[in-house]
Formats: C-alpha cells, sequence, structure tokens
C-alpha cells in the first residue's frame, strides 16, 4: 500500500516588494492545448502532442488594501519575477516547515484584478488574474521549485474588509445587502512564429460595471426604465475596514465615479418577502478623470 506525503494547501503571492496575505481561494491553470489526430476512417486517434501552453494564476485575496496599493490599482501591473507558494502539509501534523513547501516564480507577464465581491456582514474578497509570457516563446514563463521556503509573516491576517454604503449622484441607496465591482478588464495573449508559449500579454479595453443588491425599489419609480445619468455630483461604494476585536474602523477604501449612469437590470419578487431589485452602475470616461478613482489604499 502506497502513502501520499506530497499534500498542499494554498499559501500567499508576491508581486515585487509586495506579500499578498489573506488568500482564500487559488487556482494555476496550466492551459495546455493538445493536437489530438486520427486518420484514414481510424476510429481512435493515434497522435496527441502539444500544440502551445498558455498558463494562468488566479487566486482571491481579503488584502484588499495591500493589494490594489502593491499591484496597480485598478489597472493592474506588469509581472517581474512575482512568486506563487503552496505550502506543505504534513501528515499527522500541522504544516511542514522550513524548505517543505513548493515555490513558483513567474518571469514576466500581466496581473490584472478581476473582481470585489462585499456582502452585509461578511468579508469582502478581491480577485486577481496572472498571465505570464515567456521571454522566447520555447522557455517556460514559470518555474516550480521543490523545498523551498515561505515569505516570513505570510500566515497573519492584518487587514479585512467589508461592505460599505453605496451613493448615487451623493445620495446614498439605502438597504444595499451586497454589491460586486467586475473591473471588467479584457486581455490578448499572443502565441506565434510556432511558439509553444505567449511571448505578449495585454489590455484591449477595460468595461466596469458595478452590480448592486439593494431593497431601495422605490428608487425605481423615480429612476423609470431609463435609469438616472451621473450628475455633476460624484457616485461613490465603499469597503469599511473591520477593526480586529472590534467593530468597524476609520480608514474605508472608497471608489469614486464621475461619468457614467445606473439603472434597474431586474425586479424579482417571492410571495411574503421584501423585494430586492439589481441595480447596475455603468462608470465611462470622461476624458479628464479615472474611470474609477481609488482612495483609501496609500
Amino acid at each position: 500500500m502506497s502513502i501520499l506525503t506530497d499534500n498542499y494547501t494554498i499559501s500567499a503571492f508576491k508581486h515585487s516588494s509586495s506579500l499578498i496575505k489573506g488568500i482564500s481561494t487559488s487556482n494555476i491553470t496550466p492551459g495546455v492545448q493538445l493536437m489530438i489526430a486520427r486518420g484514414s476512417g481510424a476510429v481512435d486517434p493515434s497522435f496527441v502532442g502539444v500544440g502551445q501552453i498558455s498558463a494562468e494564476i488566479g487566486f482571491e485575496t481579503s488584502a484588499i488594501k495591500t493589494a490594489l496599493a502593491g499591484i496597480g490599482g485598478i489597472s493592474g501591473a506588469a509581472i517581474s519575477n512575482d512568486t506563487f507558494f503552496l505550502h506543505k502539509m504534513v501528515s499527522d501534523g500541522l504544516r511542514g516547515g522550513t524548505s517543505a513547501h513548493i515555490k513558483a516564480v513567474i518571469a514576466s507577464g500581466l496581473i490584472v484584478p478581476t473582481r470585489i465581491r462585499a456582502a452585509q456582514g461578511q468579508q469582502a474578497v478581491l480577485g486577481y488574474r496572472a498571465i505570464p509570457r515567456s521571454a522566447d516563446g520555447t522557455t517556460s514563463p514559470i518555474a516550480f521549485t521543490a523545498a523551498q521556503s515561505l515569505e516570513t509573516g505570510q500566515d497573519a491576517i492584518t487587514e479585512i474588509y467589508t461592505m460599505g454604503p453605496v451613493t448615487i449622484n451623493a445620495t446614498q441607496l439605502e438597504g444595499v445587502s451586497l454589491w460586486e465591482l467586475d473591473f471588467g478588464i479584457d486581455v490578448w495573449i499572443n502565441i506565434i512564429d510556432g511558439n509553444i508559449y505567449p511571448t505578449g500579454v495585454g489590455v484591449t479595453r477595460r468595461n466596469p460595471i458595478i452590480t448592486v443588491t439593494s431593497f431601495d425599489v422605490g428608487k425605481f419609480s423615480t429612476w423609470d426604465l431609463k435609469g438616472i445619468a451621473q450628475g455633476e455630483t460624484d457616485s461613490t461604494i465603499v469597503l469599511h475596514d473591520q477593526a480586529a476585536g472590534g467593530v468597524r474602523g476609520s480608514s474605508p477604501i472608497t471608489f469614486t465615479m464621475d461619468a457614467g449612469m445606473a439603472h434597474f437590470s431586474s425586479i424579482p419578487g417571492t410571495d411574503g418577502e421584501p423585494i430586492a431589485g439589481q441595480v447596475i452602475i455603468t462608470p465611462v470616461y470622461d476624458g479628464t478623470n479615472a474611470i474609477l478613482a481609488v482612495s483609501g489604499i496609500t
């Protein structure tokens, strides 16, 4: 009988000097695309080989301030030897000691934020998508090494955020139970010239969308079907910082929209229950200000 001893769990991510802790989910996707061939009327394939590889690493973290401040705000950042760790688990014990873990180093590429989800009374999480690229198209853009040590202090949680208020044209949208910010970043990935790995990666477009679940459906009678345009006074969504051993802190993170509009996308109801509508807030660039300005991360 064999016994598996190489069990691992998720760990931290390091971009430049920023150690991103509080990771709740992660996924390494190798992105192997195979060439599978059959011929001459055969039922089964008789050839398989690797056509190209486009790997990605995705993760979600509760360290929202550290991540936004260290990884380029709403735009993301270029990758330069960023590091992702896998934490060794020990049978009949807790975790492996020094030099027991796996380190994955991403040489080059792009990392962008994907989504923030913030619910009433719950821990907010921020997602990221790291897309590696090769220097020459044939060298793997991710190098995995076993028997490595973790970053110092990577286990300790030092920041938590939760859902705060939403305002539209400086008027609070009441009864909010959930808001989600989809950064809407589309990425191009170039694998060319017969290469195996991508040699180029970048942003094609950004179309952020904010979806808010609110019991304030009385706003619908004011907005009507068409919704409401962004006026001269900004709209905002807020993340409250959670105080350790207490309630809320005094250092929120605020996303501010200068131009755009809001509308109801659906107002579903169930017998005997309060109705909660889905409000869609669509920011646009006004030619001067950021499409979404972020404060509270410095």
